[in-house]
């Protein structure tokens, strides 16, 4: 019985990839860290900003692989009505949950900090439409580009996913803060 077979060969390098993204996200993040502490509220939806940019799209992720397993999705197809919708989906899902963390910093500098403030809505919202269009993009073709090349997309597009969204938030946050 070979212990290092494919699917641990694949595991274990994107764990590897999401060490080194991690690694990326947190270094920028702290070489950034002044700029993101001047504005108020901030704090408060930047953990979950993080985890909305990659979580959605992980389980984009996971649905595309499901169906190419399955069958209901064409690894040759990329414009069909299950892709489509599932595109949308998770777009409108990013667009209502960075909606969602925009007013809840508003509502924390409001009544804790007496700040009125609302570009602080703003911020997670447009940063989450631009977080989500790179990485939901990302994600598709990554994930067919991966079952083409014969390997399984659930092993490998976790970490990456993970990695990927959290280079890609950071990076369209501080672009958004310049913006505003």
């Amino acid at each position: 019985m070979n212990i290092f077979d494919n699917n641990f060969k694949e595991i274990f390098s994107s764990q590897i990839v999401s060490i080194i993204g991690g690694l990326i996200a947190g270094t920028v993040l702290a070489l950034y860290m002044d700029k993101i502490l001047l504005i108020p509220g901030m704090l408060v939806f930047l953990p979950g900003f993080l985890s909305m940019v990659h979580d959605i799209s992980g389980t984009f992720a996971a649905r595309l692989s499901s169906g190419l397993f399955l069958g209901v999705i064409k690894p040759n197809k990329v414009e069909t009505k299950i892709i489509k919708g599932n595109l949308s989906a998770s777009f409108f899902l990013a667009i209502f949950v960075s909606l969602i963390l925009g007013v809840v910093a508003f509502l924390f500098n409001l009544l804790v900090l007496h700040i009125f403030t609302i570009k602080i809505i703003l911020l997670p919202l447009i940063a989450g439409a631009l977080a989500n269009a790179m990485n939901i993009t990302l994600t598709l073709f990554v994930t067919f580009y991966l079952f083409r090349k014969g390997h399984d997309p659930n092993n490998i597009m976790g970490p990456f996913v993970t990695s990927a969204g959290d280079i890609i938030g950071i990076i369209s946050l501080l672009i958004v803060l310049v913006i505003i």
